[in-house]
């Protein structure tokens, strides 16, 4: 189970454990239906995680062709400053 606020996600285990990550972003892949977050822990900015999520309930891995997509998107990021403006606006 997951909760977005604001650029933070919670997510919760089965067992009821409960971890707060940052949203560095996220974009949608129509072709898949699915939705990729880009995630990691505030006090451990290198801890960054690439989940997706179909149903918007619940967090999934990702395939080596999805991890692929997400560091091209990650890369893309990181060297236009036009899309870090339109995210954070």
């Amino acid at each position: 189970m997951l909760e977005i606020n604001d650029n933070t996600i919670l997510i919760k285990d089965e067992d009821g454990t409960e971890e707060e990550w940052k949203i560095l972003f996220y974009y949608v892949n129509e072709e898949r239906g699915k939705t990729y977050y880009l995630i990691y822990k505030e006090d451990d900015p290198d801890s960054l995680l690439v989940m997706g999520t179909s149903d918007g309930k619940s967090l999934e891995s990702v395939s080596p062709e999805e991890m692929e997509e997400a560091e091209e998107t990650l890369r893309a990021y990181e060297e236009d400053p036009n899309i870090d403006a339109a995210i954070n606006d």
